[in-house]
């Protein structure tokens, strides 16, 4: 009687050693993530909205705390503003009006009001997150 010869199993693979570096590599990348500066933490936005450079790229009309409205780097009208962006105002899409988190409502409604004379309804008001 002829047996069949059993058939040779092969060792399992062991993968100990490989979740071992894997463990290790984790443990590395977290010291190492966690002890490096992050100099972003400390960065506070500026407490005037005028002196916010993101802002003042955007072209937009800054209306700051007593409602004075500025321009780029000076104090403007909201007629004179108007009057700089002149033909390109068109193409250029929506007014963009950035008013200070202390700008009192009615001071804003003013603002509003003397661009909403001046033909222009397409308004974006501008803001900004608080600090929690």
């Amino acid at each position: 009687m002829r047996m069949k010869r059993p058939e040779r199993r092969e060792p399992p693979e062991n993968t100990i050693p490989l979740i071992n570096v894997v463990f290790l590599m984790l443990i590395f990348f977290l010291f190492a993530g966690s002890i490096a500066r992050d100099d972003a933490r400390r960065v506070e936005p500026p407490l005037n909205i005028i002196e916010d450079e993101t802002i003042r790229s955007t072209g937009a009309l800054i209306v700051d705390p007593e409602g004075r409205t500025f321009s780029g780097g000076g104090e403007t009208t909201v007629a004179d503003w108007l009057e700089q962006r002149g033909a390109t105002a068109a193409q250029d899409g929506p007014v963009k009006v950035a008013a200070d988190g202390t700008l009192k409502a009615d001071l804003l409604e003013e603002v509003l009001a003397e661009l909403k004379q001046a033909g222009r309804s397409d308004i974006v008001l501008i803001t900004r997150r608080g600090q929690k």
